[in-house]
């Protein structure tokens, strides 16, 4: 199953700006824990988000193939 993990990074700024959230593609086999998603988010940013502004959605009609063969990367949530 495909999962779209959003945050915000710590480095935003203060202004109007502040709720700017990132995403990434991410798959997993199961429902991720917010925990597992705050690991994978670790590895790809070096820590630089804001851990309980995570969330994660899944993404029920997308195909991991669909994601990689639009130029999209993909993370695995171990």
């Amino acid at each position: 199953m495909v999962y779209l993990v959003k945050y915000r990074p710590k480095g935003a700024s203060t202004g109007s700006n502040s709720k700017l959230a990132r995403t990434v593609f991410a798959e997993s086999d199961s429902k991720p824990s917010r925990q597992r998603a705050a690991q994978l988010l670790n590895k790809i940013t070096g820590g630089d988000f804001v851990e309980d502004t995570i969330e994660i959605q899944e993404l029920r009609s997308f195909d991991p193939a669909d994601v990689r063969n639009n130029g999209g990367s993909l993370y695995a949530l171990e």
